[in-house]
C-alpha cells in the first residue's frame, strides 16, 4: 500500500510540476538495484546489503530555467523508485548538472531531497519483554536499514550516452542518507546502482 501511495504522489508531482514552467527536457525510467553492497568499502552510510533488491526508478527534468542562471544553470527534477520486492521507495526533487566529455559521453552530478516508506529506526531488542519479541526485533535489525530520518539527501552520479538526438543510456550511482543533520543517530544509509533510458523532447 505505501508503494502504491508513493506511485500516486509521484505522479500527481509529475503532473503538477509540467505545468509549472516550459515542456520537460527529457523523461528517464531505469532499472536500479537498491541497496547494493558493491560500494560498501567506500564508507557510504553504514550497513549495506540488508534490503538488496530490485527498483524501477523515474524521473522528469526541465530544460535549464531562467531563475536557477544563478546556480550555474542547474536543471530541476522530480522523481523516485519504486521498489518491486516490498522494501523501501523513495520520491523527491532537486537540481542537476551535466558535463560533456567527448562527442557523445557525458556525466552528471544530481543533488537532491527525498520521503521514502522504509524504516527510520528499529526498536532495540534490549528493551522487549519477550523472547518472541526479542526475536522479532532482531529479524528486523538484520532486515530493515534504519535510516534514523524520514527525509533524505540523495546525492546521484552518473555517466551516460547519446544514442541519438532523442535517447541516452545512463549508468547511474545513487547515495541515500541524512548525513547527521536531518536525524539520528541512526544513518545506515542506502546505495543505489543501476542503468537508465532518458528520451529527451
Amino acid at each position: 500500500m505505501r508503494n502504491i501511495l508513493i506511485a500516486v504522489g509521484l505522479v500527481l508531482a509529475m503532473s503538477f510540476g509540467a505545468g509549472l514552467d516550459s515542456r520537460a527536457d527529457e523523461v528517464r525510467v531505469g532499472l536500479m538495484v537498491h541497496d547494493v553492497e558493491a560500494f560498501s568499502h567506500l564508507g557510504f552510510g553504514g550497513v549495506h546489503g540488508k534490503e538488496q533488491s530490485l527498483s524501477i526508478s523515474a524521473d522528469y527534468v526541465w530544460e535549464k530555467p531562467d531563475w536557477l542562471a544563478w546556480a550555474f544553470h542547474a536543471r530541476p527534477y522530480i522523481g523516485g523508485t519504486i521498489n518491486l520486492q516490498g522494501k523501501t521507495s523513495h520520491a523527491g526533487a532537486g537540481v542537476l548538472w551535466r558535463k560533456g566529455f567527448w562527442d557523445k559521453t557525458y556525466g552528471e552530478l544530481a543533488f537532491g531531497m527525498v520521503v521514502h516508506d522504509g524504516r527510520v529506526r528499529v526498536p532495540n531488542p534490549i528493551d522487549a519483554t519477550t523472547p518472541e519479541e526479542v526475536a522479532r526485533r532482531f529479524v528486523l535489525k538484520r532486515s530493515k536499514i534504519e535510516f534514523g530520518s524520514r527525509v533524505l539527501f540523495q546525492t546521484q552520479f552518473a555517466f551516460g550516452y547519446r544514442f541519438n538526438d532523442k535517447w541516452d543510456g545512463q549508468f547511474v550511482f545513487e547515495h541515500l542518507s541524512h548525513g547527521q543533520i536531518l536525524g539520528g543517530p541512526e544513518n545506515e544509509g542506502s546505495n543505489n546502482l543501476g542503468i537508465r533510458i532518458a528520451r529527451r523532447f
